[in-house]
């Protein structure tokens, strides 16, 4: 690809124009940076341990989803020491040390570079006497940064297949970061529904269409960004020429093809942006006429920078399906009252600052529930106006008129303590709101979302029909978003015309216009789609995407396929968060699967019921396992104001807020074994600091004798310093107080792999890698296929049985040369 990079380079330098020559240096630019991160990012994913990179780059990972230009400078600022650490001591020489030439270092000058293109192109005006000075410097910056990295710049050796060479290893890449023979700029990684897609143009000055391609299974995006399985996602935005942070768990846009509501949102950009005084919005109106999918448009809109705010953006977003049961490892359990839900909506909240809730959240009732919220969130530095609750579907959770009192009065309180609310409702709720009806779409909006659907779903009678047959068939389904798209998908699948599908919906009642669509798309779906549907509406546990794949694996089917199946029917209603949903199967295709399922034989219904049996147990053991594991060793170090703060800053990648906050946390708190041992981990992992983190894992270990993982954090500190034998001590301690026996062997493997690759001709190096060789296979025959965390560690253990062979021959091949070479 250097070859690739000068060539472009060279045809920005021929460009006669400053401003032009600024504009394709700039691209040139972004997509080599681009190209190095991931390069780094896939580098450490596959030569460094787990330990280190999943949870420092997992939030890098996840920001993919609309990089900025700083990005790939903040990932490689962090990835630079981590490889050097541990693949290759000469890794991108030159970022860190100071040029004779330049008299700084190459990280300060694309820094410079990331603050002007931030203050002026990105945000204010880019004059031409400024392209004329930039466009120099840009030229001079991509030569220097192309000679630090041209050893580890990918080599093509296929048709779009990358490789790269670093420390005598070859690596290839997984990631597509070559479309048309070119390079690629990364527009964004998105994840929908678990598929991975990435979207991108090439670097081209003459023509640069946009295009998405699938990302392979297990790309380093799926694994470095899920390693957070936070309820609540931390995303950056700009306001102001500033940084914001907002927390938020909003799901993405239901649909693709959004249609019309331009007063609509213009009016929900107009209460954002007034004083808090408006703490109520309520959004209102039919079943099916688009009020979650308005209410998420304008979400994302926010999220994404879209809509233009005068206000600035809420801190925390917190987005709550009204639902009345919630999954405990007792089972499921069903709120009872108007009291529960909302109660539980308002616990929500709270995960944007706690991993796990303790128990007195739960004891917590009604005003005195929400006095505590509120008081947490004061302690924590955020105002009334830094919250907005979203509130879906409300009118599921109130139906008697003492209900409706209930909750509006709690409502009443939730915006006097909390924040703003916005809710979606089919009633008109009692409370002080500012009401946004939500009516029908027009004929000319609803004509026009017809044509976008029949392009997707392939109508061909849609896209023949004329404009007047269009209007009076939107008129015939009320103008609903919901029937018009029930409708294109319907005549997507059948041959039938647009007057014969709709008589068909006219002749039956929603019941039986609901159960002929369910017919009509079983027929089309698989046998094995059909039994993973069988498998989850038998099931007993609230449904998510683990259940899902849960049932996949069961069935032995592909996972993408089921969504496929899932995406082309009405079978059930998604609640799409990006990297994991929600899946609730619609009532009236529940009783549609009950009656398939009795047709089946007796043999195949005990078949899908014991399907059905073990996605409920292992739902269980995740929730068990989950909730044990986030007490124990998060909760209970994050307890004070500090603690939850410096966890905060390190998820924003503020490593040195991080610190001063962990620091003073210890001040607060000196006999805290748990916090002691995240500090460890934290200057481990996240700073590089292996002596300084085993200080801190020592006390830690002192404090309480029986923390398996404070011991086995300071056996990697041992480790990492380059003492073998105290490591291996307190690996062995760690198992003795509760670690399990494949996790400990896999990190003397690992720890021996890394010691003979920094010293791979030293004395003891083919002992080391027999040794290391011997762990690694011992822990595979070990691990527990019903452990949470069994396929991160099984990927793991098989990558370093593949690196220890690997080296063992490289090691083995120089004997024997110097063995010939001897007379």
């Amino acid at each position: 690809m250097y070859n690739l990079f000068e060539s472009q380079h060279v045809v920005a330098e021929q460009l006669t124009s400053s401003s032009e020559k600024f504009n394709f240096l700039s691209s040139v630019l972004r997509s080599l940076f681009q190209v190095a991160a991931v390069t780094a990012l896939e580098i450490i994913r596959e030569q460094t341990p787990d330990a280190v990179d999943n949870a420092a780059f997992g939030t890098f990972a996840k920001r993919f989803n609309q990089p900025s230009d700083g990005l790939p400078v903040e990932i490689l600022d962090i990835a630079t020491t981590v490889i050097r650490s541990y693949v290759s001591r000469t890794y991108h020489v030159g970022w860190f040390e100071c040029d004779p030439v330049y008299g700084n270092t190459l990280a300060a000058e694309v820094l410079a570079w990331v603050t002007f293109r931030n203050r002026k192109p990105a945000h204010g005006v880019l004059s031409n006497a400024d392209a004329e000075e930039w466009a120099p410097k840009l030229s001079a910056l991509i030569r220097r940064s192309l000679a630090c990295f041209r050893d580890t710049l990918p080599c093509v050796a296929e048709v779009n297949i990358l490789k790269t060479n670093i420390a005598s290893s070859e690596l290839t890449l997984k990631t597509p970061m070559l479309h048309a023979g070119l390079p690629v700029v990364i527009l964004g990684v998105d994840n929908r529904k678990g598929v991975w897609k990435l979207r991108g143009q090439p670097l081209s000055w003459d023509k640069s269409d946009e295009f998405v391609v699938d990302l392979p299974k297990g790309s380093v995006f799926e694994e470095l960004g899920g390693n957070f399985p936070n309820k609540f996602n931390i995303i950056e935005l700009e306001f102001e020429g500033t940084r914001h942070s907002v927390f938020s768990n909003v799901p993405v846009r239901q649909t693709s093809t959004f249609e019309g509501r331009n007063k609509e949102l213009s009016n929900l950009t107009e209460w954002i942006n007034e004083p808090f005084e408006s703490k109520f919005c309520l959004i209102f109106g039919d079943g099916g006429i688009g009020k979650t999918t308005l209410a998420l448009e304008f979400l994302n809109r926010i999220l994404e920078s879209s809509e233009v705010l005068t206000a600035r953006p809420p801190s925390v977003i917190s987005y709550y399906s009204a639902k009345m049961t919630r999954w405990t490892d007792q089972g499921v359990i069903h709120l009872h009252g108007i009291s529960d839900a909302m109660e539980d909506c308002i616990r929500e909240l709270l995960f944007c600052l706690y991993p796990v809730l303790s128990k007195d959240y739960y004891q917590l009732t009604g005003l005195a529930l929400v006095d505590r919220v509120a008081t947490e969130f004061t302690q924590q530095g955020f105002k009334r106006d830094d919250i907005l609750l979203v509130l879906d579907n409300t009118e599921t959770l109130a139906t008697s008129q003492a209900e409706v009192d209930d909750f509006s009065a709690l409502l009443k309180q939730i915006g006097r303590r909390l924040g703003r609310v916005l809710i979606t409702s089919r009633r008109r709720e009692f409370v002080a709101f500012e009401p946004l009806q939500i009516s029908a779409l027009s004929d000319e909006e609803c004509a026009s979302l017809m044509r976008r659907l029949a392009v997707e779903y392939n109508a061909t009678a849609i896209k023949q029909a004329g404009e007047a047959t269009l209007r009076r068939a939107a008129n015939q389904l009320a103008n609903k978003p919901l029937l018009i798209d029930t409708l294109v998908k319907y005549l997507a699948r059948s041959p039938a015309g647009i007057n014969e599908a709709i008589e068909q919906v006219f002749r039956k009642t929603n019941d039986q216009l609901l159960e002929f669509l369910y017919d009509d798309a079983w027929l089309r779906i698989n046998e094995l789609q059909r039994d993973v549907f069988l498998a989850l509406v038998s099931a007993a546990v609230p449904l998510d995407n683990l259940c899902v794949a849960d049932a996949c694996a069961l069935v032995e089917i592909q996972h993408i396929e089921f969504q496929k199946a899932l995406d082309e029917t009405y079978f059930a209603t998604v609640t799409n968060y990006g990297d994991r949903y929600d899946l609730q199967i619609v009532e009236l295709a529940g009783r549609f699967f009950q009656k398939q399922l009795q047709r089946r034989s007796d043999e195949d219904r005990s078949r899908i019921k014991g399907f059905a049996h073990k996605i409920d147990a292992q739902a269980a053991r995740r929730h068990r396992v989950d909730q044990t594991y986030r007490q124990d060793r998060v909760a209970e170090a994050f307890r004070s104001q500090y603690a939850k703060a410096a966890k905060i800053a390190t998820e924003q990648g503020d490593l040195k807020a991080a610190e001063d906050n962990f620091q003073l946390a210890l001040a607060e708190e000196p006999m805290n074994a748990a916090l002691h041992d995240r500090f460890a981990w934290f200057l481990l992992n996240r700073c590089q600091r292996p002596e300084d983190a085993r200080e801190l894992a020592e006390q830690a270990v002192k404090l309480d004798s029986h923390n398996a993982d404070a011991a086995l954090t300071l056996a990697l500190c041992w480790y990492r310093i380059g003492e073998l034998i105290r490591g291996d001590n307190e690996i062995d301690a760690a198992r003795k107080k509760g670690k399990s026996q494949s996790i400990c062997l896999l990190r003397m493997a690992i720890a021996r792999y890394h010691t003979v690759k920094k010293l791979p001709y030293g004395k003891n190096a083919a002992e080391l890698l027999k040794e290391s060789a011997f762990c690694v296979a011992q822990a595979i025959k070990s691990m527990d296929s019903g452990d949470r965390f069994f396929a991160k560690n099984m990927r793991e253990a098989r990558k370093y049985e593949g690196l220890v062979l690997e080296l063992q021959y490289k090691i083995k091949s120089r004997e024997i040369m110097t063995d010939n070479a001897t007379p």
